[in-house]
């Protein structure tokens, strides 16, 4: 239940220790794709696939004003948040930036589904949130980046691109991975035998982003003071906080039941570190930007 803490903590500590693997690893690439990282990415959204059960989203589709707030909630509110940490002078500047990806992107993968059957919620409820967000956040998060960055300097947001890039290897995995399952037989019993397996190997390809976005970045992160770092974690706990205010509040009127009351709270107070660390490796190809707007979505 660890894991993905272990994971990560491996990965910066082996990234800040011994960078030059990450460095040389992430060197790999074809114009503008960084080939291990592309890689890393499409493997977390195929297991995402493979473990996809389409029968609890059916149920959880009767749940009409909750689904209807989380999808508004997650997609069109929390990012203007963007615009906030867009302007907050951090040091270094890539900090806010990284904060406001961090805003944009839709809610998180199997943690927020965990944490929401921990609270006692409806899973049903939080696995379409999940999914749908994340769907539908390849179309919203390139545009919605677009607006909440414009006028930063040193980050150009092509939409298209990005668009074109998330459905290789966000959409096309999961669709693969779904289909598999659905048409073989063979393929449903081993995910099945081996579903807490895959988790591992996913949160492990994520690690794996982690390592070499932050082994490029390791020289200038090493620069900052203590203070710095601080601030920024102290920041992206505010964040959360914030959205879990927010939504608590909002969600109140719409007189959900419990369940459904706690699994729209959660979904809707989180975002996704895989999809914002994969949307932060095609906006740009500096190995230093990238360890620097990744280091918000993973405190």
């Amino acid at each position: 239940s660890n894991f993905l803490l272990i994971g990560f903590c491996i990965a910066v500590t082996i990234a800040l220790a011994w960078p030059v693997p990450g460095q040389f690893v992430a060197s790999w690439q074809t114009e503008n794709v960084r080939i291990i990282q592309a890689l890393n990415n499409f493997l977390v959204f195929l297991v995402s696939g493979l473990t996809l059960k389409t029968d609890d989203i059916k149920l959880a589709l009767k749940e009409w004003k909750g689904t209807t707030y989380g999808l508004v909630s997650i997609l069109l509110i929390t990012p203007c948040l963007g615009f906030a940490a867009k302007a907050l002078p951090l040091q270094p500047p890539e900090f806010a930036v990284g904060l406001a990806i961090f805003c944009v992107v839709p809610t998180t993968l199997g943690v927020g589904v965990a944490l929401v059957g921990a609270a006692k919620g409806n899973q049903a409820l939080a696995l379409l949130l999940t999914v749908v967000t994340n769907l539908l956040g390849i179309v919203s998060v390139p545009y919605e980046l677009k607006l909440v960055l414009s006028g930063v300097d040193n980050v150009s947001v092509n939409p298209l691109d990005l668009f074109i890039k998330l459905i290789l290897t966000v959409l096309v995995p999961t669709i693969i991975g779904k289909t598999a399952t659905t048409y073989s037989k063979t393929i449903a019993d081993f995910v099945k035998k081996y579903k807490v397996e895959l988790g591992l190997f996913s949160t492990a390809n994520l690690a794996c982003i982690v390592w070499q976005t932050l082994s490029g970045a390791r020289a200038t992160l090493l620069q900052q003071s203590v203070a710095d770092i601080m601030i920024i974690i102290a920041i992206a706990l505010a964040q959360h906080l914030i959205y879990l205010v927010f939504n608590t509040l909002l969600a109140w009127p719409l007189k959900l039941g419990v369940k459904e009351y706690v699994a729209v709270v959660i979904m809707s107070s989180q975002k996704s570190a895989p999809v914002a660390v994969t949307v932060i490796t095609y906006l740009t190809n500096d190995a230093t930007q990238q360890g620097l707007f990744a280091i918000p979505g993973l405190c």
